[in-house]
């Protein structure tokens, strides 16, 4: 596997457009050995790569090394790059003269390069040298360039899999949850939905808060997530946004003190009939957290809601006004198996499948061991429609135990993860950068892809391979796919489950592709391993 920190940086490298001009003299040629020799080594890592995710520290060092030397190598080629464009911005007849007659500062300039760039390519060739010599190097990566987009010939641009906008099961469980929230009772209360990660908690609050029958019951309504980290007063500020609208700037609200901004939250909601969800709730101090200035939910008699989840049932019996906890429950044996089989053998892949019945008795005995868990379900069936052999399927029965307390949830999602396409495992860590449960517009994103050099081929034809990458991702159930365009069917939105954005941020940090600051304490945080546990 390439180290994708690696890939992205080397794609970036190779889009410089550094030219062969009598102006940068010789420091082109040796910009373009540096380029050759990079892309060279960066063939070579995908046994590395897999001895780093072993735990070989002779190979976490290498690949670190190499991590190093392209961020070198992309500083020192940018500014060759600056420097040609420079020259070529020059006009008239001064221009013309001082690309012969050059400025001794340009002199200068041009002799640090040179030498720079000299001195990262004996480093690239004394870590290729170091590579040799301790067994590092593999030949099958040499190949993997050429045929690592071949599994995108089933990703169009249409998304054919209208289940991930429409949740599969929990119908009882939904009709159950909204008939709590619109009872007769006209008290204040919460209802809270308690279960471990990835039994689909939030797709389930989501679905019931996007429901026609909540949002005529409710005046208003507001969603916040809240997670392991975060700060009461941030919290109120997302509350206030929502259910405010435009009458405030965001800047204006984020400049507010506390009690300011609950105060106007409890004052407007006075008269109103409310629904606040709180998701994904960790600590039992979060109520509290959310009142300590002022009580911010207003209890006016008329059957107002709160609803929050969590994975914790003390965190549920910790609020102090009325509340109601449902206890989620997992999914049956068929239910689990219309989840598995919606994701693993889709509709728009059946017809080309001659032995269906043995991959469905592979299929039953697989989905049996997630255990009900949804995501765990929705994540494997989506890395076996990418790999629809039987000796795949029969591998990976045999390679699994029975999923309990989701302690497997994270090597399922490495499998899937690494078995992406080398560009699409860099697209894929992109998404660490946003906020978890962030509604990601799929144009900002391929945008995003296509300026960081994450998407190959020519300029004509990027955005439309960065639309086959976003439905690669749902089709393996890597992302949730929030909406999708009448006119097109292409997708337009996405969200990252929680557990796979703490994946995901844990992944791109151990990779060096990003680091993550914590905003509560302005540190660089440390990876989460919760997703693992209950």
């Amino acid at each position: 596997m390439v180290e994708p920190a690696i890939s992205a940086t080397v794609g970036r490298i190779s889009e410089l457009a550094v030219q062969e001009t009598t102006f940068l003299c010789g420091v082109t040629s040796e910009a373009g050995f540096l380029k050759d020799e990079l892309k060279r080594l960066q063939c070579f890592l995908q046994d590395a790569g897999t001895k780093r995710k072993s735990g070989s520290a002779t190979a976490k060092l290498w690949v670190s090394q190499i991590r190093d030397a392209t961020y070198e190598a992309e500083n020192v080629l940018e500014v060759v790059d600056y420097m040609e464009k420079r020259n070529r911005l020059k006009k008239g007849f001064m221009g013309a003269i001082s690309r012969y007659a050059r400025l001794p500062s340009d002199l200068v300039t041009l002799h640090k390069v040179g030498n720079e760039i000299q001195r990262i390519r004996r480093k690239v060739n004394e870590i290729y040298e170091s590579a040799n010599r301790l067994n590092l190097i593999g030949s099958a990566a040499a190949e993997e360039s050429l045929v690592e987009d071949d599994s995108l010939q089933h990703s169009g641009l249409v998304y054919p899999n209208s289940e991930d906008v429409t949740v599969v099961g929990f119908e009882d469980e939904q009709n159950e949850i909204e008939t709590k929230l619109l009872a007769s009772d006209n008290n204040l209360s919460v209802v809270s939905i308690v279960a471990m990660g990835g039994a689909g908690k939030t797709t389930l609050a989501r679905k019931i808060y996007n429901s026609n029958k909540i949002k005529e019951h409710f005046h208003t309504i507001a969603w916040v997530t809240v997670s392991q980290k975060f700060k009461g007063a941030d919290l109120l500020k997302d509350i206030m946004k929502q259910i405010f609208g435009g009458k405030y700037e965001g800047r204006e609200i984020d400049q507010m003190q506390e009690y300011e901004v609950g105060k106007k939250i409890h004052d407007f909601l006075l008269d109103k009939r409310y629904l606040v969800v709180l998701d994904d709730v960790w600590t039992t101090d979060t109520w509290n957290q959310i009142n300590r200035t002022i009580k911010v939910f207003p209890d006016v008699d008329n059957g107002s809601r709160v609803m929050l989840t969590t994975r914790k049932i003390d965190v549920a019996n910790h609020i102090e006004i009325p509340r109601k906890v449902h206890n989620l429950k997992l999914l049956d044996a068929e239910k689990s198996w219309d989840l598995f089989i919606s994701k693993a053998l889709p509709s728009y892949n059946r017809s080309s499948i001659h032995n269906i019945g043995e991959f469905e008795e592979l299929g039953r005995q697989i989905a049996s061991k997630c255990n009900g868990l949804p995501l765990a379900l929705s994540v494997l069936g989506g890395f076996l429609s990418k790999n629809l052999t039987i000796e795949a399927w029969k591998d990976t029965l045999s390679g699994w135990t029975m999923i309990e307390n989701g302690r497997m949830m994270g090597e399922i999602l490495a499998r899937s993860y690494n078995d992406l396409p080398n560009h699409i495992k860099c697209c894929f860590l992109y998404l660490a950068v946003f906020p978890e449960d962030h509604l990601i517009l799929v144009s900002d994103l391929i945008n995003s892809w296509i300026a960081e050099s994450f998407v190959p081929g020519s300029i004509k034809h990027k955005e439309q391979m960065a639309r086959k990458y976003v439905t690669e991702l749902a089709q393996r159930s890597l992302v949730q796919v929030t909406d999708t365009s009448k006119a097109h069917g292409w997708i337009e939105s996405i969200r990252l489950h929680d557990i796979l954005h703490d994946w995901c941020v844990g992944e791109a940090r151990d990779a060096g592709f990003c680091d993550v600051i914590d905003k509560t304490t302005g540190q660089v945080s440390s990876p989460l391993f919760e997703y693992i546990v209950p």
